[in-house]
């Protein structure tokens, strides 16, 4: 049966490279031979919103989606239709789509950035090799930008357990799913690394936060908040008589609700009388709603960097209880321990009585907050800041290959 899979996954592959090179063939012949009308095809499938955010934010940019987000309903530049929902849409993307929108946007795109690890092709191990070798014997430039998982290596990381003493995003996965612990999962993300290595021009990353198998010199990834969504009213801290409290894990064991309904179920128990919010899998408008009437924000304790949801609860006007810590994860600018009560696992409840117990601190909490997203993860900021390190991209020679 190994065989018989290796022949399938084989021949599909050779599929996908003649749908691919049909495609880039056609465009050129479409197009004559002009210039690229586009610097930046941003894809191929969405993470956080960061796929739609980058794309908004970089100038003469294109957001492209193989696949929609159940969470996220945002105008992509391009997007599959509604036969995308219908039964055998997966293989017939893996087959065609993928590749045919690969070699046509090539035809047209100065560059891509690629959001995670995934790409058009799906190759099996090739972990995008074949990919971006075609990009670039057609002179085109690869940006990466990681966002967690999708780079992070779980060996690595439970290294930094063992030198640190601390917990972290990798301390729990095997028990998720075993497969995280598993050594063919750590050889993925260390061929992933490998080549981004080889051939990105430009890598995105955490570290820290998200240890992995990359040798070259990276930047931080960033936020994109809009600007019109940063709020400036905190009326919400006028009332303090009964404080909502929030967590809206998107994994919970990882992301550490285990410690917050203890630490809620605790204070509830010893008196303490404040509405607890929980929101698990629904869309992020909801998300949203509920983030823009509470006081404090629980998010993850066991990362070193305050995610994306946690940005949102700060540009919220939210006070925000979250594991993020410059001092480990140094990429973070240095004015970020003021931005949020920096809480390790273990003081997960101590904090939040903190808070409970001494509530004139959360409106200061959370205008520093608020600044901090405007300062340094609004779309304005971290968008020209991006375009700036993109143009470099493509005013430079490419990245010689390794």
């Amino acid at each position: 049966m190994t065989i018989v899979r290796r022949m399938i996954g084989g021949l599909r592959f050779v599929v996908q490279i003649v749908v691919l090179r049909l495609a880039y063939l056609i465009a050129r012949i479409r197009r004559g031979g002009s210039s690229s009308d586009i610097d930046w095809v941003v894809g191929p499938y969405e993470i956080a919103s960061l796929v739609f955010d980058i794309a908004r934010a970089v100038p003469d940019s294109m957001s492209v989606v193989l696949a929609r987000h159940r969470y996220y309903d945002v105008p992509y530049g391009w997007s599959p239709g509604p036969l995308s929902r219908l039964p055998g849409a997966a293989n017939r993307r893996d087959l065609f789509l993928g590749p045919w929108k690969l070699g046509s946007l090539a035809a047209r795109t100065r560059g891509f950035v690629y959001v995670g690890s995934e790409g058009f092709l799906n190759s099996g191990r090739d972990y995008r090799e074949h990919e971006f070798r075609f990009l670039r014997r057609r002179g085109i430039a690869i940006v990466c930008s990681f966002t967690g998982n999708d780079i992070r290596s779980p060996k690595r990381m439970r290294e930094l357990e063992r030198e640190s003493g601390h917990p972290n995003l990798a301390t729990y996965l095997a028990d998720v799913n075993p497969v995280f612990g598993s050594d063919a999962y750590d050889d993925i993300k260390r061929r992933v690394a490998a080549v981004a290595d080889r051939y990105a021009d430009l890598i995105y990353n955490a570290d820290v936060d998200q240890r992995s198998y990359l040798e070259r010199a990276t930047l931080p990834t960033r936020y994109f908040y809009p600007d019109d969504e940063i709020t400036t009213s905190f009326d919400r801290f006028d009332d303090l008589d009964r404080l909502v409290v929030v967590h809206a894990p998107s994994s919970p064991i990882i992301k550490g609700t285990q410690l917050v309904r203890a630490a809620v179920a605790a204070l509830l128990e010893d008196g303490y009388d404040f509405e607890y919010v929980e929101l698990i899998g629904v869309p992020n408008s909801e998300v949203k709603t509920a983030l823009r009437r509470a006081h404090i924000v629980m998010n993850e304790f066991y990362a070193f960097t305050p995610g994306v949801f946690g940005v949102e609860a700060m540009a919220a006007g939210a006070a925000l209880i979250t594991s993020a810590d410059p001092r480990v994860e140094l990429q973070l600018p240095e004015d970020s321990a003021e931005a949020w009560l920096v809480t390790p696992p273990h003081r997960v409840h101590t904090h939040l009585r903190l808070l409970l117990d001494e509530p004139h601190r959360l409106e200061p909490l959370a205008r520093r907050g608020a600044r901090w997203v405007r300062d340094h993860a609004s779309a304005s900021v971290s968008g020209a800041a991006m375009t700036r390190e993109l143009r470099r991209v493509l005013d430079e020679p490419l990245q010689p290959l390794h």
